[in-house]
């Protein structure tokens, strides 16, 4: 008997750079289906903020001038639990997002597509 083969994938909308909050909901959401998510995706304004000087760059409402959480695995201090792909929406850090013209690794586990 052949097995089934499936991928879980989770996504997310607008995320503002609260990855540690997405990745909180994403293990709630595994811990009460008990299903385990292998690829987040995040569906725009991903907020890539690595550091204030991309926050001085950064072009959307004042509500969302935050460094939120992405530095923290940027920098490899906090690491991805799930393989993360996103894509860019009108509130990123655009001139670090423009190194990666066809995307890219932006940390351990997350790639900008």
């Amino acid at each position: 008997q052949p097995r089934s083969m499936s991928v879980v994938i989770a996504a997310e909308g607008c995320g503002h750079g609260e990855l540690d909050r997405i990745y909180a909901s994403v293990a709630r959401m595994e811990a009460e289906s008990g299903v385990k998510v292998e690829l987040l995706v995040c569906c725009g304004d991903f907020q890539s903020l690595r550091n204030r000087a991309d926050l001085q760059g950064f072009s959307a409402p004042r509500k969302y001038h935050s460094m939120g959480s992405f530095h923290k695995y940027y920098a490899g201090v906090a690491q991805a639990p799930v393989l993360t792909i996103f894509v860019g929406g009108n509130h990123e850090a655009s001139a670090f997002l423009q190194e990666l013209p066809y995307g890219g690794w932006v940390g351990p586990k997350i790639f900008f597509f």
